[in-house]
């Protein structure tokens, strides 16, 4: 399908909705803080898996010990803190591949028959087409840390490169969520099959980090590193939960500093108490929340302090993956499938301002937003992906930002610890 000379307008609602697997966990305390501990008297002792961070060769490496109830664990920790090789340790942490239950959050259903491209009304909300005469994302490498991708899927195929498992499952088991994402970034344009992305032809690097039971903290860890080893310009993480993971803050503060553009989704369960989630509130994270079909904030959507911008959010087109020979495309909804949308365009900005630092193109991003009448916790408003690729080709006529050579080494950041919250021991 051509690209329309005559877009229809931002605001073009659809009556049809759908409810997307959310990798977020059950509301909780915001702010990074010790959970209370239930006491090994009234509950069995249990095998704890603490991971350690070390660095080797520069990059961040996960080594996890295993303790028997809290008491040891904590007492593990301690003495994982006081190794002067160790930068980060923690109790393992883990994300939820769980819907959130709000009763506000669309419902998932079923397309009809291809071609789909006449529901990504996002396309224009986010106003894709008319960056893509400018730049559609060749050449640029996109990370989809998540349930798996399949390479297979007709709107990806042969432009998957697989990064690695960093999970317990199969790699055969491939959940639909990380196919979907992968396809709301990068789905093929002009190719009969499906709809599009927002960043039609860049390259996904699909890292498995999350299986049906949760996405742990060391294959996170171990899927930011293979993402930036790989490669990747910019990292997407649709995942979350309420828990700080000082292990994972800290590869995520080594992949901003080789240039790595990470964006997350701030969470669904804006109504049902809005706490803060994380990996979205780690410093230097882009912090997506959604929008509407029509153009509202989205109040099932997480809105805080925390959140950069925010993008449609609500009944997006997307492919999953590979079934008996056929491809579903479904009607998906949730902040794991407005974050796609903000890495595609920091994709697209990479094409047009390759030496680019992280938060110049993350100024890009919320500095040429649209302006909206939302409640404060939306951030500075909805993504514009024409305005920002303006923007960024409109620098390209000035001095280069300066970036500075990275040696390729890590130093052990000590001097941050003393502002580190207490490393959090729990049994759950």
């Amino acid at each position: 399908m051509p690209v329309p000379a005559r877009p229809p307008a931002r605001a073009l609602a659809l009556a049809a909705a759908a409810l997307s697997l959310t990798l977020a966990a059950p509301a909780q305390a915001a702010a990074p803080a010790a959970s209370p501990a239930t006491s090994p008297a009234t509950s069995p002792a249990r095998t704890l898996h603490v991971d350690a961070l070390r660095w080797v060769g520069g990059r961040p490496q996960v080594e996890t010990r295993t303790a028997t109830g809290q008491a040891a664990a904590a007492r593990l920790v301690r003495t994982l803190d006081a190794d002067p090789a160790v930068s980060d340790a923690q109790v393992r942490t883990t994300y939820q591949l769980t819907p959130t239950g709000s009763t506000g959050l669309p419902t998932r259903r079923l397309l009809a028959t291809d071609p789909y491209l006449r529901y990504a009304y996002h396309l224009t909300a986010v106003d894709a087409y008319a960056a893509w005469s400018t730049t559609r994302g060749a050449g640029t490498k996109v990370a989809v840390l998540d349930s798996g991708v399949d390479g297979t899927q007709p709107d990806l195929v042969g432009r998957v490169q697989q990064i690695g498992n960093f999970t317990t499952e199969s790699d055969a088991i491939v959940v639909d969520h990380g196919t979907e994402v992968a396809t709301v970034v990068a789905g093929a344009y002009g190719n009969g099959v499906g709809s599009a992305g927002v960043a039609p032809d860049v390259t996904i690097l699909a890292g498995k980090v999350c299986e049906q039971s949760g996405c742990s903290s060391d294959a996170i860890v171990a899927g930011i590193t293979a993402a930036v080893k790989a490669g990747a310009n910019v990292v997407n993480l649709s995942l979350g939960g309420p828990d700080y993971n000082r292990t994972i803050a800290a590869a995520v503060d080594w992949a901003t500093a080789q240039g790595v553009v990470v964006v997350a989704s701030a969470g669904n369960s804006g109504d049902q108490g809005n706490p803060v989630e994380y990996p979205a509130a780690y410093p230097g994270v882009v912090s997506v929340s959604a929008s509407t079909t029509a153009g509202a904030a989205a109040a099932w959507a997480q809105h805080n302090a925390s959140v950069d911008l925010s993008a449609p959010g609500e009944a997006i087109p997307a492919g999953a993956p590979g079934k008996s020979g056929s491809y579903a495309y479904l009607s998906v909804s949730g902040t794991s499938f407005s974050a796609p949308q903000v890495s595609a365009a920091a994709a697209l900005l990479h094409t047009v301002a390759p030496r680019a630092d992280v938060a110049t193109v993350t100024g890009w991003l919320t500095g040429t937003v649209a302006k909206k009448a939302w409640p404060d916790g939306y951030g500075a408003g909805m993504l514009d992906v024409a305005a920002a690729v303006k923007a960024a080709q409109a620098a390209q006529t000035a001095p280069p930002p300066s970036t500075g050579t990275s040696s390729g080494t890590a130093t052990v950041p000590r001097v941050r610890r003393p502002l580190r919250p207490v490393p959090v021991v729990t049994t759950s």
